[in-house]
């Protein structure tokens, strides 16, 4: 089906638009890789140049200002506040979400030397120092959600920040006794240091709407046919890549190692992200977060879910595609379960849901 769609649209134009494109090199946008290896954005007459980006926040000002059409990343307090100042960047689709008991390609590991089978996170020695990409981040609200869990507050641990591949040295080096770091590189402190893991994000917020794509305002108002056909292509790339099989199928690894520089097995060996097949985000995530990043102190103000997301172009998108139903479009567990079965090793199983009550308390937001 995705194969057909795709190539209905060639040579509709007679001129190729260029995207540019703001990601981290991470194997959870899998789904434009695979759509632009197919050729769904060419046969939409769209040329996707890549570029590297640290973190969406961090690509607001490009965004905003038209130099990056599109990037992906998640929405933390930089995002939230840019929004609040007028700054013309929405949320238009589904990037990572988690889903009820789904294992994660996103977990805390402890250092090897402090690590034990079926530990908890206060069973670390006084004032452990754990690394996070950034502060005000989707990582920052799950340590903040593990702190809570383990009724504990900022005050009882060093937090550092560092970017994600550093942290690999720093875990060997003992520089740091945890850290929390989507795969691959999360199995790669595990194989180059020995860590072990405590649990996976999704075991701490099992609806979290991890990351989205965003579009800045002189995209979407100034080339909203070429926004359009992007999102066209992007969900295409989706409905493709559940049918190749996910990460543990060799030819998706190989799509994404040749654009993030990460070898094919490690990719196997990922969980895989499972993104919402119609590409819808899951709200109440976000403003639960944008409720954290508020009780951190973190926000200025506060902004309604109409002024961060944007779904208008997806649902264009979704009227040349296909739409489908919701029960078709919503991601099933089962899936991972059944890709598990084809990877280098199963996945490690998710155990107990720990969802910390009243989140965030009043230690978290002290």
């Amino acid at each position: 089906m995705a194969t057909s769609l795709g190539g209905c649209l060639g040579d509709v134009g007679e001129t190729t638009d260029t995207v540019t494109f703001g990601t981290l090199p991470i194997a959870a946008v899998a789904e434009v890789f695979v759509a632009k290896n197919r050729g769904f954005f060419a046969d939409r007459d769209i040329e996707i140049e890549t570029e590297r980006i640290t973190g969406a926040s961090q690509a607001v000002p490009q965004l905003a200002s038209g130099d990056l059409d599109v990037a992906s990343g998640s929405i933390g307090a930089g995002v939230f506040n840019s929004i609040a100042q007028d700054v013309p960047v929405r949320a238009v689709a589904d990037q990572t979400q988690y889903w009820d008991d789904q294992p994660s390609g996103n977990r805390f590991w402890i250092r090897a030397e402090l690590y034990q089978e079926g530990m908890s996170f206060a069973d670390l020695p006084e004032n452990p120092t754990v690394a996070i990409n950034g502060e005000a981040t989707s990582m920052d609200y799950l340590l903040g959600r593990l702190l809570q869990l383990n009724d504990m507050g900022w005050n009882d641990l060093t937090v550092t920040e560092m970017p994600f591949p550093d942290m690999i040295s720093a875990m060997g080096s003992g520089e740091i006794d945890a850290c929390t770091i989507p795969d691959p590189l999360g199995l790669q402190v595990a194989q180059e240091t020995g860590a072990g893991q405590l649990l996976y994000g999704s075991q701490l917020a099992p609806r979290m709407q991890i990351a989205t794509y965003f579009f800045g305002e002189p995209f979407m108002e100034n080339r909203p046919d070429v926004a359009r056909r992007w999102l066209e292509a992007y969900l295409l790339g989706v409905r493709e890549y559940y049918d190749m099989g996910g990460f543990p199928n060799e030819e998706v690894a190989s799509i994404i190692s040749e654009e993030i520089d990460v070898p094919v097995p490690a990719i196997q060996a990922s969980i895989p992200s499972l993104v919402h097949k119609n590409g819808r985000m899951n709200v109440d995530s976000l403003m639960r977060q944008q409720e954290f990043h508020a009780c951190r102190g973190y926000l200025d103000e506060t902004v309604s879910a109409d002024e961060i997301v944007d779904e208008t172009l997806l649902d264009a998108a979704l009227e040349e595609v296909g739409r489908l139903d919701e029960a078709e479009a919503t991601p099933s567990v089962d899936t991972i379960h059944e890709w598990s079965e084809t990877a280098p090793a199963p996945y490690a199983p998710v155990g107990e849901i720990t969802v910390p009550e009243g989140f965030p308390g009043e230690r978290i937001c002290e």
